[in-house]
């Protein structure tokens, strides 16, 4: 167990440095994509101080949204997860690493389904 913790500390610590090295069109992309997602942040914070009506979206159209986003989300980790099946049934060893992929993938957006129900609470320390 401590092994496997030392093996995985070295492993983002080896991810983390990978972070900081690249070109200044690199630099660039991830400080637009930093400030795309500070952006997206403020937006969230205001809208849960002030509740859905801060988006000007009325309640049909708010709730189609975010219920469409996760309609569409849980679509996309099932078919991560279809993909991943016979994998596992036919026990093919080469496609054993490309799994990892569609495992993830389908993590990623069962995590994206929640965000998108916890956004549609609007308040969500009400819930």
């Amino acid at each position: 167990m401590i092994a496997a913790a030392r093996k995985y500390s070295r492993f983002v610590g080896r991810c983390l440095a990978c972070l900081f090295e690249g070109d200044w069109r690199y630099f660039l992309w991830v400080g637009a994509l930093a400030a795309i997602c500070a952006l997206g942040l403020n937006a969230y914070a205001r809208q849960l101080v002030h509740g859905l009506a801060i988006t000007g979206m009325t309640d049909h159209v708010s709730w189609g949204v975010y219920i469409a986003n996760f309609t569409f989300l849980v679509g996309v980790a099932a078919a991560a997860v279809m993909l991943v099946i016979p994998v596992y049934i036919y026990h093919n060893e080469d496609l054993h690493d490309l799994v990892i992929f569609g495992e993830l993938l389908a993590v990623a957006a069962i995590l994206m389904c929640l965000a998108f129900v916890t956004v549609d609470l609007g308040r969500p320390e009400r819930f």
